[in-house]
């Protein structure tokens, strides 16, 4: 497929194991890659660094990929942080949830805020974007990181104002609501608790992770003009986990 043939695609949070497969999936689907993230990387055809939760470092990463290729047309947004010090709410530090907000919502923001405006000044205007969210931000769970999770609901929110906000001017904006991907950081949230994944997996209906080509494929096809009557929603990427009630033995 060339679904992103002649298309400028920035990936933020390009580093990650999830970041680098979109990218990877956006190219080989045609498109031209700027991968972006703090730490450093080779991700992409053009490999920026930026701190994303800093303002004047999104809007100049934005205005160096315009100013080199001239246009852009998708931004997929994959930050995210889960902290080990974000727990309850009763028991959560202010420092960690303005942490956790930044990492997870602040970021995004940004990223959508200089982003668009970038995607309506491309002719023809429009463009799509495609916000990484969590399938906890749609509902309550006993033993959730707390800021992690409202940060997350905060994104969704965002998302479906953005979407409605900016459906006439061709711009499309969709979030993901991630569950367990198999990655080695997915691995370790579960591992730092002997047997914790074991009592998870009975009620994962599908009874394991999702895998990094089901992730890039979903997002491939939010990006892709193939989900072009698709905007303002919050996609379940999570085998089901977010639907269940019981999961037969």
């Amino acid at each position: 497929m060339t679904r992103f043939e002649g298309k400028i695609c920035v990936v933020n949070g390009a580093a990650s194991e999830i970041g680098q497969a979109v990218a990877s999936r956006f190219a080989r689907e045609g498109g031209t890659v700027v991968g972006v993230d703090q730490a450093g990387h080779q991700v992409g055809d053009l490999a920026l660094q930026a701190d994303l939760t800093d303002e004047a470092q999104v809007e100049a990463m934005y205005a160096e990929v315009v100013g080199r290729y001239g246009r852009l047309d998708v931004i997929y947004n994959n930050m995210g942080l889960m902290d080990r010090a974000d727990h309850s709410a009763l028991d959560l530090d202010l420092d960690t949830w303005r942490r956790v907000q930044d990492a997870n919502l602040t970021s995004i923001f940004l990223a959508c805020k200089h982003g668009v405006r970038r995607l309506l000044d491309t002719e023809p205007a429009g463009g799509a974007v495609v916000n990484a969210a969590s399938f906890l931000a749609d509902i309550g769970a006993a033993t959730a990181q707390m800021g992690y999770a409202a940060a997350k609901a905060g994104v969704v929110q965002l998302t479906r104002d953005l979407g409605v906000h900016l459906a006439r001017r061709g711009v499309r904006v969709n979030a993901v609501l991630f569950g367990p991907i198999e990655t080695p950081a997915q691995r370790a949230v579960f591992e730092r608790n002997p047997g914790a994944l074991e009592k998870r997996l009975v009620h994962w209906p599908m009874g394991r992770f999702g895998t990094l080509d089901e992730a890039a494929g979903t997002i491939a096809f939010l990006a892709s003009d193939d989900a072009g009557f698709i905007t303002a929603a919050a996609l379940p990427l999570d085998g089901g986990i977010g639907q269940a009630f019981t999961v037969p033995d």
